[in-house]
């Protein structure tokens, strides 16, 4: 009795690579959600400290005697300093994506090289059995 060898087949390559995709989209949907999460975060905290700006400009304001060129100078300076702080976040998180997308491409690279590699060796293994086996 010869001993039972396990073989893979085509449909379990393909079942194996569909798995792997599946799991490289559910981190990508992570990503992308922690970056939602991320971005609603950063919106709120402007929205928090531009109220926060404005509540302060209205009470120095009923206190004292301040040039409305001034308070607008101050806001515009203040949301300018958000929005550059804002767009370096945006950066650093787009940034960190894109490293992350590009990891996974190369590991996606990287497993179909070796499933070609692999079907090619077994197909090659196959018709060289056949034309082995036909020649005797």
């Amino acid at each position: 009795m010869a001993p039972e060898t396990s073989e893979i087949t085509t449909r379990d390559v393909l079942q194996q690579i569909n798995r792997r995709l599946e799991l490289i989209e559910s981190d990508v949907r992570a990503v992308s959600e922690k970056l939602d999460v991320s971005v609603q975060t950063l919106n709120e905290k402007i929205d928090t400290s531009v109220q926060t700006l404005r509540d302060e400009n209205a009470a120095s304001d009923g206190k004292r005697e301040v040039s409305v060129q001034t308070l607008n100078d101050k806001i515009d300076t203040s949301v300018q300093t958000l929005n550059d702080k804002i767009d370096t976040s945006a950066q650093t998180l787009n940034d960190k994506i894109d490293t992350s997308v590009q990891k996974l491409h190369e590991k996606i690279d990287t497993y179909f090289r070796w499933t070609i590699g692999i079907v090619l060796a077994s197909w090659l293994s196959t018709m060289g059995a056949i034309l082995f086996k036909g020649s005797l």
